[in-house]
Formats: structure tokens, sequence, C-alpha cells
């Protein structure tokens, strides 16, 4: 991703779970345990994918020009609350993948009613330390593991608007990629 130009966020649609999970097995163990909190095996990774409720979350993705997710972020709602897990692979990291990825669930969070947007860390995972306090999240720490939360305001024109402008922004980025890996295809070797 070339440095200063905004990542595009979009929504994952259903039919796109196995590029999810291709992006979550690309994790290293380290960079697993860290997304989870947990050593998580290619057989939990799978659990996890399949068992993400669409119809009530929404996984927010930033792919390359290959459409590979290169970050994704699950907002999973309950009760008047949001819970965010993210994950940028090592090679995008520091390319404003994950504050894009934080904005969109952000607004989304907001449009939805939601007063209060958290996520579990462990204290050792630096670069989601380093975003939450970037962003400006309320962090909590208890032994290993931290909390970082927001409290979010109402929803309004803003966040009405940042959500869709960013998500037209991401499927024509999407369908201008695809376009040019089709055209790809078709040229001779």
């Amino acid at each position: 991703m070339p440095i200063g130009l905004k990542a595009l966020t979009r929504e994952l649609h259903a039919d796109e779970r196995p590029q999810l999970l291709a992006h979550l097995l690309a994790l290293d163990e380290e960079d697993r345990r860290l997304r989870f909190a947990h050593a998580l095996s290619d057989d939990g990774v799978r659990h996890y994918v399949e068992s993400i409720d669409l119809s009530r979350d929404a996984v927010f993705v930033v792919t390359d020009a290959n459409l590979a997710i290169v970050g994704a972020a699950h907002l999973a709602r309950e009760d008047g609350q949001a819970e965010l897990g993210m994950s940028v692979l090592p090679q995008n990291r520091g390319h404003g993948v994950g504050g894009a990825l934080l904005e969109r669930c952000t607004a989304r969070a907001r449009n939805w009613g939601v007063r209060v947007m958290f996520m579990n860390c462990l204290v050792e995972n630096a670069a989601m330390m380093h975003l939450a306090r970037k962003q400006d999240l309320k962090i909590a720490v208890s032994g290993a593991e931290a909390e970082a939360f927001v409290r979010l305001r109402r929803a309004d024109l803003t966040s009405l608007a940042a959500d869709a402008v960013a998500e037209h922004l991401g499927l024509f980025d999407h369908a201008q990629k695809s376009y040019w890996l089709a055209l790809q295809a078709q040229l001779p070797p």
C-alpha cells in the first residue's frame, strides 16, 4: 500500500469468508496469539470465521492490488456494546490500515446506536496499544490483558455519511482492482 494514501475499507460479504480465512491463516503464530489473545490453531481460525454472524456483526477489510485481504476488523455487537477485533498483515502495518479500519468501525457502531466500543488485547500487543492511544481510546490494564474502549456519541449526519462514503469508495476500489485483474488475465504472457 503506498504511503500517504488513505486505506479504503469495505464491508466483507458472506461469500468472501474464504478470503477472510486466508488472511487470518496468513498470520504467524505470534500474530494470531496477539489477535485472539491466545494461541489459535488453523481449525480454531476456521471455526472463528464460520461462526461470525454477518446478519448481526460487520467485518471490514482492506485489500491489496490482487484483492487479498491485508487488514480486517470484526465488529461484534451485543447488548448495546460492540467489541472490535483487528488484524493487519506485518508488511502492511504503519500505512494507515488499522486506523482506517478503526474509523470505519467507530462510524458503524455509532450508526447501530452502540454507546461503547471496546477491544481486548494483550498488553504486549504494541501495535494495538499504539493504535488505541492514537485514536484516543481509554485503556484499562489488568495483568497481562488490556481493554481499550471509547464512549461513542449518538449517530448523526457525519457518522452516517462517513460510513456510506467509505463503503462506496471501498466498493469502487474493489471494482477497479477486479477489472484490472480481469484485464491482466486476458493479456498474453
